[in-house]
């Protein structure tokens, strides 16, 4: 399955975003973390509304696309016995810091749900782009 959806860059993003270009602050925008909640993504929010847990992952791959001024964060969960199962996964944060709960989002995005089984690898591609 394949979902496309449209992220929102949140107020603390905004001033993260700031405060690195500024150099007062060294946290780099490099963890993921997968929820449930489906409410829709505003800008006061800092982190996934309805996190499942243990799922706060630092990014596989961070690139910044050739001639482009988009950033690109993967990230995987993989399949095993030992692996992540949810149901419903609606919402992805990215984060600078692995906090739980509070939040450090650069961004939040909703999607229709995905279930995701031990039997199933689930691949986050993130997109951001300065315009």
């Amino acid at each position: 399955q394949r979902r496309v959806a449209p992220n929102l860059i949140v107020n603390t993003g905004k001033r993260q975003i700031w405060r690195q270009s500024t150099s007062k602050s060294t946290k780099v925008f490099r963890f993921l973390r997968i929820g449930t909640s489906g409410v829709a993504a505003n800008s006061g929010q800092t982190n996934v509304i309805s996190p499942v847990t243990g799922t706060l992952r630092t990014a596989d791959d961070i690139t910044l696309l050739s001639g482009t001024r988009t950033f690109q964060w993967v990230v995987s969960y993989q399949s095993g016995g030992s692996t992540k199962s949810a149901t419903n996964i609606r919402e992805v944060a990215l984060m600078n810091q692995r906090t739980s709960p509070g939040g450090s989002a650069l961004s939040r995005s909703t999607f229709t749900a995905v279930n995701k089984t031990t039997a199933d690898k689930l691949k986050i591609t993130y997109r951001a782009r300065v315009t």
